[in-house]
Protein backbone atom coordinates (compact mmCIF):
# COMPACT_ATOMS: atom_id res chain seq x y z
CA UNK A 1 0.00 0.00 0.00
CA UNK A 2 1.41 3.59 -0.51
CA UNK A 3 0.97 6.65 1.99
CA UNK A 4 -2.91 7.65 1.02
CA UNK A 5 -4.13 4.36 0.62
CA UNK A 6 -6.07 4.66 3.80
CA UNK A 7 -8.85 7.26 3.28
CA UNK A 8 -10.74 9.03 6.17
CA UNK A 9 -14.19 10.21 6.12
CA UNK A 10 -14.13 13.39 8.09
CA UNK A 11 -11.18 15.44 9.43
CA UNK A 12 -9.04 14.91 11.66
CA UNK A 13 -6.84 17.69 13.08
CA UNK A 14 -6.00 18.12 16.65
CA UNK A 15 -5.20 22.00 18.18
CA UNK A 16 -1.56 21.11 18.61
CA UNK A 17 -1.36 19.59 14.97
CA UNK A 18 -2.82 22.68 13.18
CA UNK A 19 -0.20 24.78 14.86
CA UNK A 20 2.60 22.50 13.97
CA UNK A 21 1.27 23.07 10.27
CA UNK A 22 0.74 26.71 10.64
CA UNK A 23 4.38 26.63 12.15
CA UNK A 24 6.16 24.32 9.20
CA UNK A 25 4.05 26.20 6.18
CA UNK A 26 5.63 29.86 7.92
CA UNK A 27 8.98 28.00 7.43
CA UNK A 28 8.65 26.89 4.15
CA UNK A 29 7.98 30.65 3.04
CA UNK A 30 10.35 32.26 4.99
CA UNK A 31 13.12 29.88 5.02
CA UNK A 32 15.77 30.50 2.50
CA UNK A 33 16.42 28.13 -0.48
CA UNK A 34 19.07 26.06 1.00
CA UNK A 35 16.27 25.27 4.33
CA UNK A 36 13.48 25.00 2.68
CA UNK A 37 13.33 21.38 2.65
CA UNK A 38 13.51 21.10 6.23
CA UNK A 39 9.99 21.37 7.52
CA UNK A 40 8.73 18.98 5.15
CA UNK A 41 11.70 16.54 6.57
CA UNK A 42 10.58 17.33 9.94
CA UNK A 43 7.01 16.75 9.21
CA UNK A 44 7.99 13.06 7.82
CA UNK A 45 9.78 12.19 11.09
CA UNK A 46 7.04 13.58 14.06
CA UNK A 47 3.42 14.15 12.85
CA UNK A 48 1.06 11.07 12.14
CA UNK A 49 -0.45 10.44 8.60
CA UNK A 50 -3.84 10.87 11.08
CA UNK A 51 -3.56 14.06 11.02
CA UNK A 52 -5.53 15.63 7.81
CA UNK A 53 -8.13 17.62 6.43
CA UNK A 54 -10.98 16.13 4.28
CA UNK A 55 -12.79 18.25 1.54
CA UNK A 56 -15.01 17.01 -1.15
CA UNK A 57 -13.67 13.32 -0.75
CA UNK A 58 -10.22 14.00 -0.72
CA UNK A 59 -7.54 13.49 1.51
CA UNK A 60 -5.52 16.46 2.42
CA UNK A 61 -2.66 15.10 4.86
CA UNK A 62 -0.31 17.60 6.41
CA UNK A 63 1.96 16.75 4.30
CA UNK A 64 0.63 17.04 1.21
CA UNK A 65 -0.54 20.64 2.31
CA UNK A 66 3.32 21.25 2.79
CA UNK A 67 4.05 19.90 -0.43
CA UNK A 68 1.42 22.54 -2.55
CA UNK A 69 3.16 24.96 -0.33
CA UNK A 70 6.38 23.98 -1.07
CA UNK A 71 5.00 24.23 -5.01
CA UNK A 72 3.50 27.40 -4.14
CA UNK A 73 6.65 29.02 -3.20
CA UNK A 74 9.13 27.25 -5.54
CA UNK A 75 6.35 29.20 -8.58
CA UNK A 76 6.27 32.33 -6.36
CA UNK A 77 10.41 32.35 -6.68
CA UNK A 78 10.96 31.15 -9.54
CA UNK A 79 13.11 28.68 -7.98
CA UNK A 80 12.63 26.20 -10.71
CA UNK A 81 14.44 28.73 -12.96
CA UNK A 82 17.88 26.65 -14.92
CA UNK A 83 16.32 23.02 -13.85
CA UNK A 84 17.02 20.60 -15.72
CA UNK A 85 15.54 16.97 -16.35
CA UNK A 86 17.80 14.23 -15.84
CA UNK A 87 17.50 10.39 -17.23
CA UNK A 88 16.16 9.49 -13.53
CA UNK A 89 13.85 12.65 -13.77
CA UNK A 90 12.05 11.00 -16.47
CA UNK A 91 11.85 7.76 -15.47
CA UNK A 92 10.12 9.00 -12.08
CA UNK A 93 7.65 10.89 -14.22
CA UNK A 94 7.22 8.12 -16.41
CA UNK A 95 6.62 5.77 -13.30
CA UNK A 96 4.61 8.08 -11.84
CA UNK A 97 2.09 8.60 -14.77
CA UNK A 98 1.88 4.40 -14.64
CA UNK A 99 1.30 4.57 -11.31
CA UNK A 100 -2.40 6.56 -12.21
CA UNK A 101 -2.96 5.04 -15.70
CA UNK A 102 -2.28 1.23 -15.42
CA UNK A 103 -3.07 1.43 -11.74
CA UNK A 104 -6.71 2.72 -12.41
CA UNK A 105 -7.24 0.63 -15.62
CA UNK A 106 -6.98 -2.76 -12.22
CA UNK A 107 -9.90 -1.42 -11.24
CA UNK A 108 -11.82 1.34 -13.90
CA UNK A 109 -13.42 4.18 -11.33
CA UNK A 110 -13.11 7.33 -9.73
CA UNK A 111 -12.51 6.28 -6.72
CA UNK A 112 -8.99 4.53 -7.58
CA UNK A 113 -8.38 7.00 -10.19
CA UNK A 114 -8.16 9.64 -7.22
CA UNK A 115 -6.67 7.72 -4.96
CA UNK A 116 -3.83 7.07 -7.72
CA UNK A 117 -3.38 10.40 -8.71
CA UNK A 118 -2.98 11.32 -4.78
CA UNK A 119 -0.09 8.87 -4.77
CA UNK A 120 1.45 10.90 -8.20
CA UNK A 121 0.84 13.92 -6.32
CA UNK A 122 3.10 12.69 -3.11
CA UNK A 123 5.95 11.35 -5.61
CA UNK A 124 5.89 14.10 -7.77
CA UNK A 125 5.13 16.80 -5.55
CA UNK A 126 7.90 15.64 -2.98
CA UNK A 127 10.69 14.40 -5.51
CA UNK A 128 10.62 17.15 -7.23
CA UNK A 129 10.88 19.99 -4.88
CA UNK A 130 14.12 18.17 -3.72
CA UNK A 131 15.30 18.77 -7.25
CA UNK A 132 14.75 22.20 -6.65
CA UNK A 133 15.93 22.76 -3.53
CA UNK A 134 19.04 20.68 -3.48
CA UNK A 135 21.29 21.70 -6.03
CA UNK A 136 24.82 20.94 -5.30
CA UNK A 137 26.97 18.52 -3.27
CA UNK A 138 26.72 21.43 -0.41
CA UNK A 139 23.25 21.23 -0.48
CA UNK A 140 23.55 17.06 0.03
CA UNK A 141 25.62 17.72 3.24
CA UNK A 142 23.77 20.24 4.93
CA UNK A 143 20.49 18.30 4.18
CA UNK A 144 22.33 15.22 6.32
CA UNK A 145 23.98 17.52 9.03
CA UNK A 146 19.63 18.21 9.60
CA UNK A 147 18.87 15.32 9.67
CA UNK A 148 21.28 13.99 12.18
CA UNK A 149 19.70 16.41 14.52
CA UNK A 150 15.82 15.96 13.70
CA UNK A 151 16.41 12.28 14.27
CA UNK A 152 17.66 12.59 18.19
CA UNK A 153 14.06 13.78 19.63
CA UNK A 154 12.79 10.70 17.69
CA UNK A 155 15.09 8.39 19.17
CA UNK A 156 14.36 9.87 22.91
CA UNK A 157 10.45 9.88 22.72
CA UNK A 158 10.90 5.85 21.46
CA UNK A 159 12.89 4.97 24.71
CA UNK A 160 10.28 6.94 26.46
CA UNK A 161 7.82 4.81 24.56
CA UNK A 162 10.19 1.53 25.35
CA UNK A 163 9.99 1.57 28.89
CA UNK A 164 6.12 3.07 29.38
CA UNK A 165 4.22 1.02 26.59
CA UNK A 166 2.87 4.85 25.29
CA UNK A 167 3.63 6.30 22.55
CA UNK A 168 3.17 10.52 22.91
CA UNK A 169 2.41 10.86 19.09
CA UNK A 170 -0.88 8.97 19.59
CA UNK A 171 -2.20 12.53 20.86
CA UNK A 172 -2.79 13.27 17.12
CA UNK A 173 -4.40 10.48 15.90
CA UNK A 174 -3.37 7.47 13.49
CA UNK A 175 -1.07 5.77 15.64
CA UNK A 176 -2.31 3.86 19.00
CA UNK A 177 -1.98 5.11 22.32
CA UNK A 178 -0.67 1.66 23.51
CA UNK A 179 2.40 -0.16 21.78
CA UNK A 180 2.60 -3.11 20.54
CA UNK A 181 3.24 -6.32 22.22
CA UNK A 182 4.79 -9.43 19.98
CA UNK A 183 6.51 -11.80 21.90
CA UNK A 184 7.64 -10.31 25.11
CA UNK A 185 9.06 -7.50 22.78
CA UNK A 186 7.55 -4.11 22.85
CA UNK A 187 7.30 -2.03 19.14
CA UNK A 188 7.61 0.98 19.31
CA UNK A 189 6.61 3.44 16.15
CA UNK A 190 7.01 7.07 17.13
CA UNK A 191 4.68 8.90 14.41
CA UNK A 192 4.79 6.20 12.11
CA UNK A 193 1.97 3.58 11.17
CA UNK A 194 3.76 0.75 12.03
CA UNK A 195 6.85 -0.39 14.13
CA UNK A 196 8.72 -2.35 10.94
CA UNK A 197 8.46 1.52 9.09
CA UNK A 198 9.74 3.33 12.13
CA UNK A 199 13.06 1.18 12.58
CA UNK A 200 13.27 1.28 8.88
CA UNK A 201 13.67 4.99 8.90
CA UNK A 202 16.14 4.76 11.56
CA UNK A 203 17.78 1.56 9.35
CA UNK A 204 18.19 3.52 6.57
CA UNK A 205 19.73 7.12 7.54
CA UNK A 206 22.26 5.37 9.79
CA UNK A 207 24.92 4.69 6.69
CA UNK A 208 24.59 8.35 5.57
CA UNK A 209 25.31 9.47 9.13
CA UNK A 210 28.41 7.57 8.97
CA UNK A 211 29.59 9.04 5.38
CA UNK A 212 28.94 12.12 7.33
CA UNK A 213 31.64 11.09 10.27
CA UNK A 214 34.06 10.21 7.47
CA UNK A 215 33.37 13.16 5.23
CA UNK A 216 33.45 16.33 7.66
CA UNK A 217 35.89 16.11 10.90
CA UNK A 218 34.22 18.96 12.61
CA UNK A 219 31.30 17.44 12.30
CA UNK A 220 32.07 13.77 14.05
CA UNK A 221 30.08 14.71 17.15
CA UNK A 222 26.91 15.37 15.42
CA UNK A 223 27.19 12.32 13.17
CA UNK A 224 28.08 10.08 15.96
CA UNK A 225 24.75 11.74 17.56
CA UNK A 226 23.11 10.97 14.57
CA UNK A 227 24.30 7.22 14.04
CA UNK A 228 23.53 6.78 17.63
CA UNK A 229 19.81 7.43 17.12
CA UNK A 230 19.21 5.85 14.51
CA UNK A 231 20.35 2.59 15.99
CA UNK A 232 18.17 3.05 18.99
CA UNK A 233 15.14 3.88 16.54
CA UNK A 234 15.90 0.68 14.42
CA UNK A 235 16.09 -1.37 18.22
CA UNK A 236 13.37 0.19 19.74
CA UNK A 237 11.08 -0.88 16.92
CA UNK A 238 12.05 -4.48 17.62
CA UNK A 239 11.56 -5.48 14.35
CA UNK A 240 13.81 -7.81 12.04
CA UNK A 241 13.07 -6.40 9.02
CA UNK A 242 14.43 -2.98 9.81
CA UNK A 243 17.15 -4.96 11.58
CA UNK A 244 18.24 -6.41 8.37
CA UNK A 245 17.81 -3.48 6.71
CA UNK A 246 20.31 -1.78 9.32
CA UNK A 247 22.50 -4.72 8.81
CA UNK A 248 22.22 -4.04 4.76
CA UNK A 249 23.27 -0.52 5.10
CA UNK A 250 26.29 -1.75 7.15
CA UNK A 251 27.02 -4.29 4.90
CA UNK A 252 27.03 -1.57 2.18
CA UNK A 253 29.48 0.61 3.63
CA UNK A 254 32.22 -1.89 4.51
CA UNK A 255 32.09 -2.45 0.57
CA UNK A 256 34.22 0.29 0.74
CA UNK A 257 37.22 -1.06 0.88
CA UNK A 258 36.40 -3.33 -2.53
CA UNK A 259 34.72 -0.74 -4.32
CA UNK A 260 37.41 -1.37 -6.87
CA UNK A 261 35.61 -4.97 -7.70
CA UNK A 262 31.88 -4.52 -7.41
CA UNK A 263 31.48 -5.99 -10.44
CA UNK A 264 32.83 -9.03 -9.29
CA UNK A 265 31.02 -8.76 -5.92
CA UNK A 266 27.96 -8.55 -7.71
CA UNK A 267 28.38 -11.79 -10.06
CA UNK A 268 29.40 -13.62 -7.05
CA UNK A 269 25.95 -12.44 -5.60
CA UNK A 270 24.61 -13.90 -8.79
CA UNK A 271 26.44 -17.33 -8.76
CA UNK A 272 25.42 -17.39 -4.71
CA UNK A 273 21.64 -17.07 -5.56
CA UNK A 274 22.19 -19.58 -8.47
CA UNK A 275 23.79 -22.17 -6.18
CA UNK A 276 21.37 -21.79 -3.58
CA UNK A 277 18.63 -22.62 -6.39
CA UNK A 278 20.57 -25.72 -7.33
CA UNK A 279 21.01 -27.21 -3.42
CA UNK A 280 17.94 -26.16 -1.66
CA UNK A 281 14.14 -27.88 -2.21
CA UNK A 282 12.02 -25.02 -2.05
CA UNK A 283 12.57 -22.12 -4.30
CA UNK A 284 15.75 -20.43 -3.45
CA UNK A 285 13.37 -17.24 -2.25
CA UNK A 286 12.11 -19.26 1.00
CA UNK A 287 15.42 -18.61 1.76
CA UNK A 288 14.11 -15.62 3.20
CA UNK A 289 12.28 -17.67 5.51
CA UNK A 290 15.33 -19.87 6.83
CA UNK A 291 16.63 -16.69 7.46
CA UNK A 292 13.97 -15.40 9.72
CA UNK A 293 14.58 -18.60 11.86
CA UNK A 294 18.02 -16.39 12.82
CA UNK A 295 16.78 -13.41 12.87
CA UNK A 296 13.25 -13.49 13.97
CA UNK A 297 10.05 -12.56 12.17
CA UNK A 298 7.82 -13.85 9.44
CA UNK A 299 10.22 -14.76 6.83
CA UNK A 300 8.03 -17.69 5.62
CA UNK A 301 5.38 -15.29 4.96
CA UNK A 302 7.63 -13.03 3.01
CA UNK A 303 8.69 -15.91 1.08
CA UNK A 304 5.20 -17.26 0.49
CA UNK A 305 4.34 -13.75 -0.68
CA UNK A 306 6.55 -13.89 -3.72
CA UNK A 307 5.83 -17.16 -4.61
CA UNK A 308 2.23 -16.25 -4.66
CA UNK A 309 3.34 -13.13 -7.54
CA UNK A 310 5.14 -15.04 -9.45
CA UNK A 311 2.23 -18.41 -9.41
CA UNK A 312 -0.52 -15.53 -10.22
CA UNK A 313 1.91 -13.79 -12.56
CA UNK A 314 -0.88 -13.63 -15.45
CA UNK A 315 -3.44 -11.87 -13.20
CA UNK A 316 -1.40 -8.59 -12.44
CA UNK A 317 1.43 -8.55 -15.37
CA UNK A 318 -0.68 -6.31 -17.47
CA UNK A 319 -1.54 -3.44 -15.36
CA UNK A 320 -1.73 -5.11 -11.60
CA UNK A 321 -4.17 -5.93 -9.76
CA UNK A 322 -6.59 -5.07 -6.60
CA UNK A 323 -7.59 -8.71 -5.79
CA UNK A 324 -4.77 -11.18 -3.54
CA UNK A 325 -7.63 -12.87 -0.71
CA UNK A 326 -6.87 -16.01 -2.75
CA UNK A 327 -3.37 -15.92 -2.39
CA UNK A 328 -3.22 -15.58 1.45
CA UNK A 329 -1.90 -19.36 2.93
CA UNK A 330 -4.60 -19.30 5.27
CA UNK A 331 -7.60 -17.52 4.22
CA UNK A 332 -5.56 -14.26 6.04
CA UNK A 333 -7.08 -10.96 4.44
CA UNK A 334 -6.36 -7.55 5.28
CA UNK A 335 -8.99 -6.39 8.31
CA UNK A 336 -9.70 -3.06 6.88
CA UNK A 337 -9.72 -4.80 2.73
CA UNK A 338 -11.42 -8.39 2.25
CA UNK A 339 -9.94 -8.33 -1.09
CA UNK A 340 -6.56 -8.25 -0.29
CA UNK A 341 -4.00 -10.50 2.12
CA UNK A 342 -1.63 -8.25 3.63
CA UNK A 343 1.09 -7.68 0.76
CA UNK A 344 4.29 -6.83 3.09
CA UNK A 345 6.84 -6.84 0.20
CA UNK A 346 7.29 -3.50 -1.45
CA UNK A 347 8.24 -4.92 -4.75
CA UNK A 348 5.42 -7.47 -5.46
CA UNK A 349 3.32 -4.06 -4.40
CA UNK A 350 4.94 -2.03 -7.33
CA UNK A 351 3.67 -4.79 -9.76
CA UNK A 352 0.06 -5.05 -8.51
CA UNK A 353 0.05 -1.20 -8.34
CA UNK A 354 0.72 -1.06 -11.68
CA UNK A 355 1.40 -4.10 -13.84
CA UNK A 356 5.11 -5.58 -14.89
CA UNK A 357 5.90 -1.92 -16.38
CA UNK A 358 5.72 -0.26 -13.06
CA UNK A 359 7.38 -2.71 -11.21
CA UNK A 360 10.08 -2.35 -13.61
CA UNK A 361 10.74 1.33 -13.59
CA UNK A 362 10.71 1.10 -10.20
CA UNK A 363 13.80 -1.26 -10.19
CA UNK A 364 15.28 0.93 -13.12
CA UNK A 365 15.44 3.82 -11.28
CA UNK A 366 16.76 1.99 -8.35
CA UNK A 367 19.92 0.62 -10.54
CA UNK A 368 20.64 4.18 -12.40
CA UNK A 369 20.85 5.39 -8.45
CA UNK A 370 23.89 2.83 -7.88
CA UNK A 371 25.49 3.69 -11.03
CA UNK A 372 24.82 7.19 -10.15
CA UNK A 373 27.16 6.42 -7.34
CA UNK A 374 29.14 4.39 -9.02
CA UNK A 375 30.09 7.20 -11.49
CA UNK A 376 30.73 9.49 -8.67
CA UNK A 377 32.99 7.41 -6.58
CA UNK A 378 35.34 7.17 -9.77
CA UNK A 379 35.46 10.42 -10.51
CA UNK A 380 36.54 11.58 -7.20
CA UNK A 381 38.40 8.85 -6.22
CA UNK A 382 41.87 9.96 -7.03
CA UNK A 383 41.31 13.69 -5.71
CA UNK A 384 41.63 15.49 -2.57
CA UNK A 385 37.74 15.35 -2.86
CA UNK A 386 37.62 11.60 -2.02
CA UNK A 387 35.87 11.84 1.35
CA UNK A 388 33.07 13.29 -0.38
CA UNK A 389 32.98 10.01 -2.80
CA UNK A 390 32.64 8.04 0.34
CA UNK A 391 29.60 9.99 1.39
CA UNK A 392 27.87 9.45 -1.78
CA UNK A 393 29.27 6.27 -1.19
CA UNK A 394 26.88 6.12 2.08
CA UNK A 395 24.23 7.40 0.03
CA UNK A 396 24.31 4.16 -2.05
CA UNK A 397 24.36 2.19 1.35
CA UNK A 398 20.90 3.94 2.21
CA UNK A 399 19.60 2.93 -0.87
CA UNK A 400 21.11 -0.74 -0.75
CA UNK A 401 19.24 -0.34 3.01
CA UNK A 402 15.87 0.29 1.13
CA UNK A 403 16.13 -1.93 -1.26
CA UNK A 404 16.41 -5.18 1.31
CA UNK A 405 13.25 -3.06 3.56
CA UNK A 406 11.48 -3.58 0.19
CA UNK A 407 11.55 -7.15 0.88
CA UNK A 408 9.88 -6.58 4.57
CA UNK A 409 7.22 -4.08 4.22
CA UNK A 410 5.18 -2.45 1.85
CA UNK A 411 5.83 1.79 2.15
CA UNK A 412 2.36 2.86 3.53
CA UNK A 413 2.96 6.09 4.74
CA UNK A 414 5.43 9.09 5.36
CA UNK A 415 8.73 7.03 5.18
CA UNK A 416 8.13 7.06 1.47
CA UNK A 417 9.02 10.57 1.33
CA UNK A 418 12.54 9.42 2.37
CA UNK A 419 12.54 7.12 -0.03
CA UNK A 420 11.69 9.52 -2.75
CA UNK A 421 13.98 12.56 -1.12
CA UNK A 422 16.61 9.87 -1.05
CA UNK A 423 16.08 9.39 -4.98
CA UNK A 424 15.91 13.74 -5.71
CA UNK A 425 19.29 13.92 -3.64
CA UNK A 426 21.09 11.08 -5.93
CA UNK A 427 19.75 12.86 -9.25
CA UNK A 428 20.65 16.31 -7.85
CA UNK A 429 24.17 14.47 -7.54
CA UNK A 430 24.34 12.67 -11.27
CA UNK A 431 23.52 16.28 -12.41
CA UNK A 432 26.36 17.87 -10.65
CA UNK A 433 28.83 15.40 -11.80
CA UNK A 434 27.87 15.86 -15.44
CA UNK A 435 28.54 19.51 -15.15
CA UNK A 436 31.95 19.03 -13.60
CA UNK A 437 30.60 22.18 -11.31
CA UNK A 438 31.83 19.66 -8.65
CA UNK A 439 35.23 21.13 -9.58
CA UNK A 440 34.62 24.10 -10.04
CA UNK A 441 32.36 24.80 -6.78
CA UNK A 442 35.09 23.24 -4.58
CA UNK A 443 36.88 26.59 -4.25
CA UNK A 444 34.25 28.11 -2.51
CA UNK A 445 32.63 25.34 -0.93
CA UNK A 446 32.54 25.92 2.82
CA UNK A 447 33.02 21.52 2.94
CA UNK A 448 35.82 22.01 0.45
CA UNK A 449 38.33 24.61 0.88
CA UNK A 450 40.55 25.35 -2.05
CA UNK A 451 43.93 24.42 -0.73
CA UNK A 452 44.58 20.63 -0.48
CA UNK A 453 47.68 21.80 1.85
CA UNK A 454 45.20 23.31 5.00
CA UNK A 455 46.65 22.04 8.22
CA UNK A 456 44.35 20.80 11.32
CA UNK A 457 41.90 18.48 9.36
CA UNK A 458 42.23 14.75 10.63
CA UNK A 459 43.03 11.67 8.67
CA UNK A 460 39.73 9.90 7.86
CA UNK A 461 39.86 6.40 8.65
CA UNK A 462 39.14 4.04 5.79
CA UNK A 463 40.43 6.27 3.65
CA UNK A 464 43.52 6.18 1.40
CA UNK A 465 44.27 10.05 1.63
CA UNK A 466 44.35 12.54 5.00
CA UNK A 467 40.74 14.81 4.62
CA UNK A 468 41.45 18.21 4.37
CA UNK A 469 38.01 19.05 5.48
CA UNK A 470 37.35 22.02 7.66
CA UNK A 471 33.95 21.27 7.82
CA UNK A 472 31.31 23.16 6.99
CA UNK A 473 28.61 25.42 8.58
Amino acid sequence: MGMGETAQSASNVAPLGLLFLAVMVIMIWRARREHALFPLLITTCYMPLGQEFVVAGLNLQFIRILILAGWLRVVARGEFRDFRLTPLDKLFLWWSAVTVVLGTLAEPGMSRFINRSGLAFNALGSYFLVRCWVRDFDDVLRGVRFLSLMIVPLALSMIVEKFTARNIFSVFGGVPELTQLRDGTLRCQGAFRHPILAGTYGATLFPVFVGLYFTVPREKRRALLGAGSAAIVTLSAGSSGALLAFLAGCGGLMLWRMRHNMRLIRWSVVAMIGLLALVMKAPVWYAIGRLSEVVGGTGWYRSHIIDQAIRHFDEWWLVGSTYTAHWAPGGEVVAADPNNMDIINHYVAEGLGGGIVKLALFVTMIVLCFRIVGRWVRELDDTVLRPAAFLVWSLGACLFAHCISFFSVSYFDQIVIMYYWLLAVIASLGLVLESRRWALAAQDSAAFPADPNLQGAEAAPGLAEPATLNGGN
